[in-house]
């Protein structure tokens, strides 16, 4: 009887001990063990878009560092510094859509070289938000140029950047550009509208000549200090409308000579100096100044401008 007992104890300990080391299983017949995850669908997928399609500007609250690489048109010759790089010509491109990326052998792109980029086939134009300035006469004389996308990012456009783009229609400029230097949008006959998300100083002859150009208007609640240099606006005899916003000191000489259909203009309280003529020849003009009464009195207005005398003012203006 003993030897029976002790058989069948043996027995069930036996078989305790194989359900043990066999692990638990869920109803599927399945481990409970953790498991790594799944790979996510994005993973090691390129997001960089193809250089036919044209790219949308970054978040901009996304660190540069972060954000993806955008992939150039083909056949700019781009020039490695080794941590950065600029381009230098227009290389083999012939097509319609100029893209240029933002990175060139893992290194980014943040100049374009004086003359580099004109040609008569450019429809539109992408600037990636590591290009920090833009050369002299860079893009002049685009013929067929009417869009540009400007990415923040952006501090300086060169010396008639922009010239006798004679298709270009509107220019939106980013907060984080600091100048835009003499004739960077002279001539530009088509251009109608420019906006800039904050403000910069303009050198003279900027946008002289643009004959089509109806409002400018720097926005945004920057408090730079800038000017607005001589004969800036000079000729633009469609020009209907300007804003001006804080850190405005000094509008020079002839700065709207000869816009005849200026009827509005937004002026700072900031603003301390007028010089010579810089509203001669201007039309009926209406001002919105956000300044006193007693702070428009200080501003010191020099001979030939009698449009701006004679003009209403709307005082205390937000």
């Amino acid at each position: 009887m003993k030897k029976v007992v002790i058989v069948l104890l043996a027995f069930v300990l036996a078989v305790s001990f194989a359900a043990c080391s066999g692990g638990s299983k869920d109803q599927s017949g399945n481990n409970n063990s953790t498991k790594a995850p799944a790979a996510s669908a994005n993973s090691g997928t390129d997001n960089t878009p193809s250089s036919g399609a044209t790219p949308a500007a970054p978040d901009d609250e996304t660190p540069t560092a972060e954000r993806e690489p955008v992939a150039g048109s083909e056949g700019l010759e781009i020039k490695d510094y080794g941590d950065t790089c600029e381009v230098r010509k227009i290389g083999s491109f012939t097509g319609t859509e100029l893209i240029i990326p933002s990175h060139f052998n893992g290194h980014p792109v943040t100049h374009i070289d004086e003359d580099a980029i004109s040609n008569d086939t450019m429809k539109s134009l992408f600037i990636p938000w590591t290009v920090v300035s833009i050369g002299e006469d860079a893009v002049s004389s685009s013929a067929n140029l009417e869009t540009v996308t400007f990415s923040e990012g952006l501090t300086g456009l060169g010396s008639g950047a922009f010239s006798s783009c004679k298709a270009l229609k509107k220019v939106s400029l980013p907060s984080t550009l600091e100048y835009i230097s003499g004739y960077a949008f002279t001539e530009c006959t088509a251009l109608e509208e420019v906006t800039v998300s904050g403000n910069a100083e303009v050198e003279r002859y900027a946008f002289q000549n643009c004959s089509a150009l109806k409002t400018f208007a720097f926005t945004g609640n920057s408090n730079r200090p800038y000017s607005i240099k001589n004969s800036v606006f000079e000729g633009d005899t469609a020009l209907e409308t300007v804003t001006l916003t804080e850190g405005l000191g000094t509008i020079g000489s002839f700065a709207f000579s000869g816009c005849t259909l200026l009827g509005t203009i937004y002026l700072p309280a900031s603003l301390s100096k007028i010089e010579a003529s810089a509203f001669s020849n201007v039309g009926t003009l209406k001002v919105f100044y956000a300044g006193s009464e007693e702070d428009w009195a200080k501003i010191s207005v020099a001979n030939g401008n009698d449009s701006l005398v004679n003009a209403e003012i709307v005082y205390n203006h937000k």
